[in-house]
C-alpha cells in the first residue's frame, strides 16, 4: 500500500508539474503576440492602372479617378499616388504623358497623347521537352508585336502603371476608411455589399467583410473608331500587416472597371466595389 501511495504521490507531482509549465507557456503567449504584433506591424498602399484600346485613338485626354482623402491640416484633398514612385509597363513616355492634375479640387490622373496605339503580340506555343533533353538546346520563344490585331498577333497587351506605398505613416482603419484613409474620389455610394460573401460586380467579396458599391466619374475625350473598345480598370489597397506565429493582415481594397465604346467625349459615372474589414482583427 505504500509503494502504491508512494507512486501516486509520484504521478501527482508530475501533473503538478506539468499543469505549472502549461500555465506558464500559456502566460508567456499571452504576452507575446501583443508585443511581437507591435514591434512587427507594417502598413502599405498599393495602386495598379491598366489600360487598353483595341484600335488607335485619337486627340486624347483621360481624366482618370485616384484614391484621395481630405487632409484637414492643409485643407485639400491629397492622394498617395506617387508617379516618381511608380513603375509603367508598355507606356511610351515620350509621347504619352501621365500625371496628376488637380480638377475641383479632387487629384486626378491626367493621361494625354495625341495618339495611343494599341499593342498587340504573338502567343508563345510551348514546346514540348523529350527525355534527355537539355531545356538550353530549345530554341528562344520569338516574340511579334504589332499596333493591329491579326491572326499573328491576337493578344492585346495592357498598359499599366503600378505603385507601392510601404510607409503610410500609420496603421491603417481598414474597417471603417470612408472619411481617413484614401479612397477613389469623389464617390457617391449607390449599394451596400452583403457579409455573406461572393462575387459583387466581378470583385469577390470575402464572408464577414462589408463594403459598398459606388460610382465614380471618368472624364474622358477622344477620337475613336465605333468599333473601338477602350478598357480601364483601377485597383486599390489598404493593408496592415504583422507576425505572430505566421503573418497576419486586415485590408480594405476598391476596384473600378468599364468598357468605354467608340469616340467619347464627356463624364461618364462608373461603377466600383469598395471591400473593407477583411482579414484578423
Amino acid at each position: 500500500m505504500g509503494k502504491i501511495s508512494k507512486a501516486l504521490g509520484l504521478v501527482l507531482a508530475g501533473v503538478g508539474i506539468l499543469v505549472a509549465l502549461l500555465f506558464i507557456c500559456l502566460v508567456l503567449l499571452a504576452g507575446f503576440p501583443g508585443q511581437s504584433s507591435s514591434e512587427s506591424l507594417s502598413s502599405l498602399y498599393h495602386y495598379e492602372l491598366q489600360i487598353s484600346t483595341t484600335t488607335p485613338i485619337e486627340d486624347a485626354v483621360l481624366l482618370i479617378p485616384i484614391p484621395a482623402r481630405y487632409d484637414p491640416e492643409t485643407g485639400t484633398n491629397v492622394t498617395p499616388v506617387d508617379l516618381s514612385r511608380a513603375s509603367f509597363s508598355n507606356f511610351d513616355r515620350s509621347d504619352i504623358s501621365v500625371r496628376i492634375e488637380d480638377v475641383d479640387g479632387i487629384p486626378m490622373l491626367n493621361i494625354s497623347a495625341d495618339r495611343l496605339d494599341p499593342v498587340y503580340k504573338n502567343r508563345i506555343e510551348p514546346i514540348g521537352i523529350m527525355p534527355g533533353q537539355n531545356e538550353s538546346e530549345l530554341p528562344e520563344p520569338t516574340h511579334i508585336y504589332s499596333d493591329r490585331y491579326s491572326e499573328e498577333t491576337p493578344v492585346l497587351i495592357n498598359m499599366e502603371i503600378y505603385m507601392l506605398d510601404t510607409d503610410p505613416g500609420h496603421e491603417l482603419e481598414t474597417r471603417s476608411p470612408a472619411g481617413v484613409e484614401p479612397l477613389f474620389m469623389p464617390y457617391r455610394v449607390v449599394d451596400n455589399v452583403s457579409g455573406s460573401g461572393g462575387p459583387v460586380d466581378d470583385l469577390f467579396v470575402s464572408p464577414g467583410s462589408t463594403g459598398h458599391v459606388f460610382e465614380v466619374p471618368f472624364i474622358l475625350s477622344f477620337d475613336a473608331a465605333d468599333e473601338n473598345v477602350l478598357t480601364i480598370s483601377s485597383y486599390f489597397q489598404g493593408a496592415n500587416q504583422w507576425w505572430v506565429l505566421g503573418w497576419q493582415s486586415n485590408s480594405y481594397h476598391e476596384r473600378v472597371s468599364h468598357e468605354f465604346r467608340g469616340p467619347c467625349n464627356g463624364t461618364y459615372p462608373v461603377r466600383g466595389v469598395l471591400v473593407t474589414g477583411e482579414g484578423v482583427y
